[in-house]
């Protein structure tokens, strides 16, 4: 099937509103579009609850992107022009240069736009700059909004701390008769100075699940006890003005006080007193560092395994993390019913570097090894045109799937019996034949950046390189060859020997990198 009969649908959704714009109704309204102009819908990309506004990862849009950039297919199709982007002009504009430097057209299909008309881009111009305006507005109008919900006691959305629900009449909070018992619980134990990772632990060996049904950790315990709402009082989630103008959450959360008044307010019942409150805030903020009345930033990560080393503990296999000079399971360190593996990180560091910087100069120029680090390589040079050809490739093995399965209908299934079906065996083997070709032939003409690994088969010019390397540098390189550094628990009191502990699972190219 030639591409241009070939489309992709885009749907993206923010919130569900009544199902006025839901998923379901764009799918249905685009998938209508295609049938009248004789389309064919070859994959749905959806983007549940992610911004067209903010500056948000959106694995629906650049798969979708890609696709048509590619040429796996002929059109982008969106139910509304917003549903593709509220950034404006600059990153619609963009877009529209990819798809039609690729022969590819966007269509919307309530704004009744097709790019393949060329006076169409000046509406898609203005359109797009009109959701942008509009998305600033709605963010203004929803600021006073929750002000005026905020100044009236009344909860302004999203889930409440555990052990708490939503009054539906009054909007205020008031006691879950099933959980706000073990909320209770863990403030006493907090209170009494029990450590985050010890109330995780309780709780989880009762079987007493976390808000998400899950284990309990302790930033989990953390969160909770840190929760204004806790104690009856709104809470308001800090927000810093980003470089681009936008506003973005911190994540930190404090009690909302009135902008008059500046007195906190109340959202109803809480589990705990504000005074009890204050003092879990004070025994918190006391295990802390500080230095020079300020909270020590997060350190990053230093340790050269950060990342690639997990526990190797049965039904955890959780990351592990640098602590003092040791790696250890953060599942156990959270609170969460593991074993919880510990090794010493020198140890641990020192065999795995020997292991990549001997490996390596003994490896074939045609070693799968060496062909993923390059593939890899490649991929960071240039992830825009990898992403093209990722499609390419996702594509050509579903064609070929459908192409086999067509045979076996023919030869194994025996579905194909009399001239005429005999027939039409044979066009639509001729047309999937003709459509893997030609996005064989794309494929071939995509650039692939040039890598020359040559460096890491010489022994002596990998040993340098890596000495005068920083630890960055060298946990990138590790992250070409290793997928994870896998460590199992030893034995307290015996000195760990790496080969039995530490396993390493080498990089291997992924099933679509081998297509084509």
């Amino acid at each position: 099937m030639h591409h241009y009969t070939l489309c992709d649908l885009y749907l993206r959704l923010s919130l569900d509103r009544d199902g006025k714009t839901a998923i379901e109704r764009q799918e249905a309204d685009c998938r209508a579009w295609a049938e009248r102009n004789g389309l064919t819908v070859r994959k749905v990309h959806i983007d549940r609850g992610r911004s067209g506004y903010k500056t948000v990862e959106r694995k629906g849009f650049d798969a979708a992107l890609a696709a048509v950039t590619a040429g796996v297919v002929g059109t982008l199709m969106v139910w509304k022009l917003d549903r593709l982007s509220r950034k404006g002009i600059g990153q619609v504009g963009k877009v529209l240069d990819d798809i039609e430097k690729a022969g590819g057209r966007l269509v919307s299909v309530l704004d009744g736009l097709d790019t393949s008309n060329g006076s169409a881009r000046m509406v898609v111009a203005m359109l797009a700059e009109l959701a942008r305006s509009e998305s600033r507005n709605l963010g203004t109008r929803v600021g006073h909004a929750k002000r005026y919900l905020r100044s009236t006691g009344q909860w302004i959305g999203g889930q409440p701390p555990y052990g708490l629900l939503i009054d539906p009449k009054s909007k205020k909070l008031i006691h879950d008769p099933v959980h706000a018992v073990y909320a209770r619980l863990i403030a006493d134990e907090a209170l009494a100075g029990t450590s985050l990772v010890k109330i995780a632990r309780l709780l989880n060996e009762y079987e007493i699940l976390s808000p998400r049904g899950g284990q309990w950790n302790a930033a989990s315990i953390m969160q909770l006890l840190r929760s204004p709402a806790l104690a009856g009082l709104m809470p308001e989630t800090e927000t810093v003005e980003t470089d681009d103008g936008e506003r973005k959450y911190t994540g930190r959360v404090f009690p909302y006080r009135d902008p008059d008044t500046l007195d906190t307010v109340e959202i109803g019942e809480g589990i705990i007193t504000v005074g009890e409150r204050e003092q879990i805030i004070r025994t918190l903020e006391s295990r802390t560092f500080v230095h020079a009345g300020k909270q020590r930033p997060k350190p990053g990560g230093t340790a050269l395994l950060t990342g690639l080393v997990y526990c190797a503990v049965p039904d955890c296999g959780r990351r592990m993390h640098r602590v003092g000079g040791s790696y250890q399971c953060m599942a156990r360190r959270a609170g969460n019913q593991c074993l919880g593996a510990s090794a010493l990180a020198e140890a641990v560091d020192n065999y795995v570097t020997e292991q990549f910087l001997t490996k390596l100069p003994s490896l074939e120029p045609d070693d799968p090894l060496l062909v993923a680090i390059a593939d890899r390589w490649a991929h960071r040079i240039d992830p825009e045109t990898f992403a093209k050809r990722d499609a390419l490739k996702a594509e050509i093995q579903d064609e070929e799937v459908r192409l086999a399965d067509l045979e076996d209908a023919r030869y194994v299934r025996g579905e194909f019996k009399g001239p005429r079906a005999v027939e039409r065996y044979n066009r639509l083997t001729e047309r999937l034949s003709m459509r893997i070709d030609g996005l064989r032939r794309a494929l071939h003409k995509l650039p692939v950046p040039p890598v020359d690994v040559s460096a890491m088969l010489d022994g002596l010019t990998l040993r340098e390189a890596w000495t005068e390397a920083t630890n960055e540098d060298r946990r990138d390189r590790l992250s070409l060859a290793i997928d994870r550094v896998e460590v199992t628990k030893g034995v307290r009191g015996q000195r760990i020997i790496p080969e039995q502990r530490v396993q390493i699972q080498w990089a291997k190219l992924a099933a679509a990198d081998t297509a084509g």
